[in-house]
């Protein structure tokens, strides 16, 4: 192969990593993803908060650390409306489709070993999503240990370097991209009555499965509800004020930033501040101010 060859077959391939990538990305429909490149010596590379734009004007780079041996994963940004089941056989594949659990998006990311991610169709939150993707794991033999609310999965178009996941030839295997319909499963309000969700609700969520770790954490500790800042005429109504006086009240207790952000996103309506990407931003801003003034 000439040097034109190597460089015609490199675009072409470029080319195709890039339609992939884009393909994966618009059918999991989130605004914001995680990149995660984890290279060969173990190091972990983290790209927060990424449009697909952004991950698409990477796929050189990307290349370039999967050619060196890195693995390249992704998933949702902040809370999101999916759940990932990792380690499926194509024939639990099967069982999901015709079980009304059909996937928004199948990766093999080796041969015969899939990975799917399931749409809910609403966000969940972390506890939720975590016992979304747990019972799912569970129903269908997927991993266990990668059955959480947070967990990467590998993006297409890219090679898989486990050493345990070389082909017969030696070489790494393709992560191909088997299907990404992007669309909601059908048994979705089945799966929420089993976890104790509620699909009707605004925000796709019951009042059991509402509740977050702070709130739990708030009954032992003496944390007092976010409702009663709301309510305090101390803050004349300006729920920011109350926001960061709770927060900061929360965090002296000992919630985390994570906990303290699920209760400002569940405490009250966000609407007015925009985007669900601009909401979590405000939980997350308020969350850490209160972490640093404490500390400080």
């Amino acid at each position: 192969m000439t040097q034109a060859d190597r460089k015609q077959h490199g675009q072409k391939s470029a080319v195709i990593v890039e339609r992939l990538v884009r393909l994966q990305l618009r059918a999991m429909g989130c605004e914001r993803f995680d990149l995660g490149i984890k290279r060969d010596a173990g190091e972990m590379i983290l790209r927060e908060e990424q449009a697909a734009l952004d991950i698409e004007t990477t796929i050189k780079w990307l290349r370039h650390e999967n050619a060196k041996g890195a693995h390249v994963y992704v998933r949702p940004a902040g809370l999101h409306a999916l759940s990932l089941i990792d380690d499926l056989s194509a024939e639990a594949l099967k069982r999901m489709k015709a079980e009304g659990f059909e996937p928004a998006v199948v990766v093999e990311t080796s041969s015969d070993n899939f990975q799917a991610w399931l749409k809910h169709g609403q966000v969940l939150d972390a506890g939720s999503s975590t016992c979304a993707a747990k019972r799912l794991a569970e129903r269908f033999g997927g991993d266990p240990a990668s059955a959480d609310w947070r967990h990467f999965g590998r993006l297409a178009g890219f090679t898989n370097p486990k050493r345990e996941r070389r082909l017969f030839s030696g070489m790494r295997p393709f992560v191909r991209l088997r299907s990404a319909t992007g669309r909601v499963y059908s048994k979705a309000a089945e799966l929420f009555v089993s976890i104790g969700a509620n699909p009707n609700s605004e925000a796709g969520r019951g009042e059991e499965s509402r509740e977050q770790p702070c709130r739990r954490r708030r009954q032992r500790a003496g944390i007092r509800p976010l409702e009663e800042f709301h309510a305090d005429s101390t803050y004349a109504g300006d729920l920011h004020r109350a926001d960061m006086a709770w927060a900061r009240h929360a965090a002296r207790r000992g919630c985390t930033m994570e906990e303290i952000k699920d209760e400002l996103l569940e405490g009250r309506d966000l609407s007015k501040k925009g985007s669900r990407k601009r909401q979590l931003e405000y939980a997350e801003r308020t969350a850490r101010k209160a972490i640093d003034q404490i500390s400080g």
